[in-house]
């Protein structure tokens, strides 16, 4: 990791972005230091990647001031800082018509205005770089998820941007292909003295390579420090909520998604952490019971959210859209059936349950406690 340095490479003050109305960042201050890797981690919704999206303009803040190696972001021509910030997105974006090599020499030719063979030198270099040496003259239709990912982030290098900016890298790859884009990041970090802020919901990753993190919550960023503080000795108790779920899997479910594949994963998931077998089947007919007689009688999109406590706690979280729906205040079926059938479920079965609204979503979450 990078040695703290004391020149700042980007400041952030007051940092506030709505959309319809609905605040998503809130009065935000952030600084990262040149050299630095910053990882930003935090619950859905938290803001994370608009903030990073507001860092490059991608989104225009409301109000608040960015600061760029000490200009004004705001003030800058938008294609010089984008040439000073790379970023690499969740998906890969790459040209379906282009090879790898000719993806990440299309930027450098004609925003650059570099020679083809100059382009082409530093593209093999970096394909090399990535571990995709062998792979120049293939199609993106002929690469596995992980490998387009790592040609995005030589597209992205390709800028020679003194910032790079991750947006979760990971989290359009099967779990098989993870492993290898975090290596390409790691290396990275450990070699190149870039700046760099990345968000994760990889938390070993985080932890292994930051010389900082960001841990956000509720459009802000909530808590900040070394990646040793942060978790080890998290000072506030939302971070320390989040920080002793040891792994999560997150789904963004819509009425069409995949209902045995996601019952398979669910389960799959609960075995890796050892969850008893009567907690699981608890757990599968307590998710399908929400989802038949309450979400998608309410609702066209959640994400849900899956979580496992140090303790063995199992932490489900969902979060939908629309007027706010608190099934909790329910106490009679007459009053609306389908609230009446969570709070029986949450009653039958002695749940933690908790209902608030958070950016304007509602966001219900239930805890089934491991066995004493």
């Amino acid at each position: 990791m990078s040695q703290e340095q004391s020149k700042d490479m980007i400041i952030v003050k007051g940092l506030c972005k709505s959309f319809n109305g609905v605040p998503v960042l809130k009065d935000l201050d952030a600084t990262i230091r040149r050299g630095e890797i910053v990882s930003i981690v935090g619950p859905s919704g938290a803001g994370k990647s608009t903030f990073l999206r507001c860092l490059n303009l991608l989104e225009t803040p409301d109000s608040g001031t960015i600061l760029v190696d000490g200009e004004n972001a705001e003030e800058m021509d938008v294609r010089f800082l984008r040439r000073k910030m790379g970023m690499v997105f969740q998906q890969f974006n790459l040209f379906p018509h282009l090879s790898a090599l000719e993806n990440i020499m299309s930027a450098p030719t004609t925003l650059l205005k570099e020679s083809k063979e100059k382009a082409e030198e530093h593209a093999l270099d970096l394909l090399e770089k990535v571990g995709l040496a062998g792979k120049a003259w293939a199609f993106p239709w002929e690469l596995s998820g992980g490998q387009q990912q790592r040609v995005a982030i030589a597209r992205a290098l390709a800028m020679r941007p003194e910032i790079m900016l991750f947006d979760e890298p990971t989290s359009a790859l099967d779990p098989t292909m993870v492993n290898e884009v975090l290596g390409v990041i790691r290396s990275l970090a450990d070699e190149s003295g870039m700046t760099m802020a990345i968000v994760t919901h990889e938390m070993r990753f985080a932890r292994d390579v930051s010389d900082r993190v960001f841990y956000m919550d509720q459009g802000v960023v909530y808590e900040e420090g070394s990646a040793e503080d942060i978790f080890e000795r998290p000072k506030r108790e939302r971070t320390r909520a989040f920080i002793r779920r040891v792994d999560t899997i997150r789904f963004e479910l819509d009425k069409d998604f995949d209902y045995f594949g996601f019952d398979a994963k669910i389960d799959d998931f609960a075995m890796k952490h050892l969850v008893e077998q009567e907690r699981r089947e608890l757990l599968v007919r307590l998710i399908e019971g929400l989802f038949d007689n309450f979400f998608f009688l309410k609702v066209d999109e959640l994400v849900f959210t899956l979580g496992i406590t140090e303790k063995k706690d199992v932490e489900l979280r969902f979060m939908y859209g629309g007027p706010e729906c608190n099934p909790l205040l329910v106490k009679e079926a007459s009053e609306d059936a389908a609230s009446y059938f969570v709070r029986s479920i949450i009653e039958q079965n002695k749940l933690e349950a908790e209902f608030n609204v958070i950016d304007g979503k509602n966001v219900m979450e239930f805890v089934l406690l491991a066995s004493s």
